[in-house]
């Protein structure tokens, strides 16, 4: 499990899939790791938000790469759970390395113009992989 944690601690875009009755839908999202939680945030309004709504579980995938890296160099993880409502203190980690990333964001967020809502991950499965090299299973305790 610590391989796959290292690697989402190292990175911080995913590829996200939610789905809503026979309909798949993947979204490219920033997410920010707070210890061992993944935590993402999205406009209540799209319809990735309005799919966890109603089917909380979601799949994600993240790479890891260095620029020239060889393509058994690169690592891999596919990890499907589910999506809950992040806790007041998981949103205010959060933004604080949102706020550190990108400080113009901090106006919209605190002046309300931003609507977000805030999702924590919690891991089931992760499917971690090197290079081309079959995955291995890896049983997460979230």
């Amino acid at each position: 499990m610590e391989k796959v944690l290292e690697l989402l601690r190292k990175n911080r875009v995913m590829c996200i899939a939610t789905c809503s009755k026979d309909k798949p839908r993947s979204s490219i999202l920033e997410y920010v790791m707070v210890g061992d939680s993944m935590i993402f945030m999205t406009d209540p309004r799209t319809i990735k938000a309005a799919n966890i709504e109603k089917n909380p579980k979601v799949s994600l995938t993240v790479m890891e790469s260095e620029p020239g890296a060889k393509l058994e160099e690169l690592l891999y993880v596919a990890i499907d759970g589910t999506a809950v409502k992040a806790s007041a203190k998981k949103v205010s980690a959060y933004n604080t390395v949102l706020f550190q990333r990108y400080p113009e964001f901090k106006a919209f967020i605190e002046s309300g113009a931003m609507n977000n809502v805030y999702y924590e991950v919690k891991f089931r499965t992760a499917w971690y992989s090197v290079g081309m090299a079959p995955a291995e299973m890896i049983k997460m305790k979230k």
